[in-house]
């Protein structure tokens, strides 16, 4: 489900309220950041796909290890995927077994046992690492578990005590932008649909649709009546310009820059030229594809465009499965699989597999336990991270025990998974390869510091 904002929370998304105590210290903070290690050499990008609506992980990932899918299987019950058809990946996990990837993710799990892809096991939204008996104590847990809008909003901020809404893609941005590094088009570019996770208090993602940036009517019809409306429209930005109303020149300068910027990525998109790759598109896919095709080409124009470093927001619908989890999933992790795939191959054909970081992203996982033919509201999930630099082949996180009641169940009954890895340490990780200083971290991420591990490894 995609976030669907109030004219409140989006007033504050736009113009960055801040609402609390902590919100002010953790910006106080962050505007002490000088960035002046910042590494902004080179090309690099990060992209997120995210989830929308809570993507089944325990069917992503399928122990195939006997003891391990009698667990899997006794707990899923009629939602379990037959201990046949999941796909092996190469290697075990933490607990030994030895996993397969969803039927539907052949170019996953080839991509996964040549080393280019890892996953990272049972992340979630975390404020310090926690047990059953002190969860269920209600101990520093995360605000409004298991709810879709407020989940979406802790992943992408990774501040699990505080309404920040300010997100880590945007606190990295303007990192980069106190440390004095300035972008032509935005460091953030979102692709995919409204999102808190590339809003910073000082820098603003820039939205670009599926086919280039669209031209403003006003100043970009040069046909209508031999160029006259777009004269008109020119001249008058240009004497709003100088108006004594404050309001009137800021509306103008909003334009003329919205107008340059859609002169800077279309020439850009133009002169790099559009890709071979082939990208899938499947009916009600949400368009997948198509962003990810978007993305491949402004990374091709990354030397026209001018900017080293660059995060996109792409992103998928359809991940609340409450029921027709088997036929659902089915049908969006395939789309998924083929898409990425696509993407991998666009980046071979530009020479950036290197330079790219792709990862996925998701409200929370669900429910061990069956509800009808579906799975409910739950915690932890596990996630794939795809990209030249991944040491890929791997596991990354304590896999959690798949028995309801067991060791990592928040709610003795029902299966809801305690997170093992923290979103903290997942984005942190991202980060530190993106070019943030690793003594800064802890001012991007404020809870890093509670987790013994800030690293968790899959970047070389």
């Amino acid at each position: 489900m995609k976030p669907n904002y109030s004219r409140r929370e989006f007033l504050s998304l736009t113009t960055g309220t801040v609402a609390s105590t902590a919100m002010l210290s953790m910006i106080g903070g962050l505007k002490r950041v000088l960035a002046a290690t910042a590494d902004s050499s080179g090309y690099k990008a990060l992209v997120c796909v995210y989830l929308y609506g809570g993507n089944d992980g325990f069917n992503w990932f399928v122990p195939m290890t006997a003891a391990g899918y009698s667990n899997y299987a006794a707990s899923r019950s009629n939602v379990a995927l037959a201990q046949s058809a999941p796909l092996a990946l190469s290697g075990t996990a933490s607990d030994g077994y030895v996993y397969g990837i969803h039927p539907g993710c052949p170019e996953l799990q080839t991509l996964f046992n040549a080393g280019n892809a890892a996953v990272l096991c049972n992340v979630g939204t975390l404020v310090q690492p926690t047990t059953p008996s002190s969860a269920q104590a209600g101990n520093n847990l995360p605000s409004q578990l298991f709810s879709h809008i407020d989940q979406q909003t802790l992943w992408q901020t990774s501040i699990a005590n505080s309404p920040l809404r300010f997100g880590w893609a945007g606190r990295v941005a303007d990192y980069f932008n106190r440390g004095g590094y300035s972008t032509q088009l935005g460091m953030n570019i979102n692709v995919g649909a409204a999102n808190y996770w590339q809003q910073g208090q000082q820098t603003n993602p820039y939205v670009l649709g599926t086919g280039g940036a669209p031209v403003l009517n006003e100043a970009g019809n040069k046909s209508y009546r031999s160029g006259l409306r777009a004269q008109t429209a020119a001249l008058l930005l240009s004497q709003a310009a100088a108006d004594a109303n404050p309001l009137v020149q800021e509306y103008a300068a909003i334009e003329q820059h919205a107008s340059s910027k859609v002169n800077i990525v279309n020439g850009a998109l133009s002169a790099a030229g559009d890709l071979a790759t082939p990208f899938p598109s499947y009916a009600g896919d949400g368009g997948l594809g198509a962003q990810l095709h978007e993305v491949a080409r402004v990374i091709k124009a990354q030397s026209q465009i001018g900017d080293t470093r660059q995060i996109f927001f792409v992103s998928m619908n359809g991940f609340d499965t409450h029921n027709g989890l088997l036929a659902t999933q089915n049908t969006l992790l395939r789309i998924l699989s083929q898409n990425l795939n696509a993407f991998w191959t666009a980046l071979g054909e530009i020479g950036m597999r290197n330079n790219v970081t792709t990862f996925t992203a998701s409200d929370f996982g669900r429910s061990l336990g069956s509800n009808s033919d579906g799975t409910d509201h739950a915690w932890g999930s596990h996630h794939m991270v795809l990209g030249g630099a991944v040491q890929g082949g791997k596991y990354y996180g304590k896999m959690p025990s798949l028995v309801i009641g067991g060791a990592d169940d928040f709610a003795p009954g029902r299966g809801q998974i305690i997170p093992t890895t923290a979103t903290d340490q997942y984005a942190a990780t991202l980060a530190r390869w993106f070019g943030v200083a690793a003594s800064d971290l802890p001012t991007v991420f404020p809870n890093l510091g509670n987790f013994s591990t800030p690293y968790l490894g899959f970047l070389g």
